[in-house]
């Protein structure tokens, strides 16, 4: 009778153990507040992790170390997502970014010549420096019948990435559909660069960076076939060649 009796007080034990380190990791985790207020969001279809967080003001990694989430570019339709600190349920409305993107275009249509930026003056070799060390893996312009606007190129995961030339972050975090982590610096004239598929971003929004400061480290989020950084060249929303301004 007495082993009976012993296991019955071991069992005792573990259950004791594992119920109160689940509660101890449930609070590292932020989850579990005695006084935590919240709701669960039912991802729909065009939604992603960052107009959500954007809708509910939370900050996006918070969002995906509370629910769990290591890659939001496969956040799938129907997922719910605990939102902590909300009161009810919001309509996350992707369309307003797609409206504004729109008259954006409409807008730069209208620009008369004068207004309108020369593609040819900026299309110098030298103006920006390489923003990665690695093969160039796929060029710019046609590629399996779509075109590509810009360059692909080869590194390992976690390679330096750089800014190619000095200027503002306009935009750092998870991109549209397939570009994963990116990261869009303005320069001067009107000209852009686009750095995706990043593992980490080590800069933030408005952030002002120098040229060939280390903005973001080569990844293979979004659709990408293995690491590398996908680079792209715009004066203003037109796709140039990046291979133009890029010394040999």
């Amino acid at each position: 009778m007495i082993f009976p009796h012993n296991l019955a007080r071991v069992i005792l034990f573990l259950l004791l153990v594992l119920i109160f380190s689940g509660c101890q990791i449930l609070k590292n985790l932020d989850i579990l507040r005695s006084n935590q207020k919240g709701v669960y969001h039912t991802v729909q279809k065009g939604q992603t992790l960052y107009f959500i967080a954007h809708a509910y003001d939370i900050e996006i990694n918070r969002l995906k170390r509370i629910n769990g989430i290591y890659n939001p570019s496969k956040l799938q339709i129907g997922t719910r997502l605990w939102i902590p600190g909300a009161w009810q349920v919001l309509n996350v409305d992707t369309s307003i970014d797609k409206q504004a993107l729109t008259k954006k275009r409409k807008k730069n249509k209208k620009l008369n010549k004068k207004e309108t930026p020369n593609k040819n003056i900026k299309a110098i070799k030298g103006f920006l420096i390489w923003p990665v060390k690695g093969q160039l893996t796929s060029r710019f312009g046609s590629r399996s019948g779509r075109h590509h606007d810009g360059i692909d190129i080869g590194a390992r995961k976690g390679t330096r990435v750089v800014a190619a030339a000095g200027g503002k972050i306009m935009f750092s975090g998870w991109g549209p559909a397939g570009y994963g982590l990116m990261l869009i610096i303005k320069h001067k004239s009107n000209l852009t660069t686009v750095y995706a598929h990043n593992s980490y971003i080590h800069v933030h929004k408005n952030q002002i960076v120098k040229q060939g400061q280390r903005i973001a480290s080569v990844g293979n989020t979004g659709r990408s076939t293995g690491p590398h950084l996908h680079f792209e060249v715009r004066n203003d929303s037109n796709p140039m060649n990046p291979l133009n301004y890029l010394p040999k």
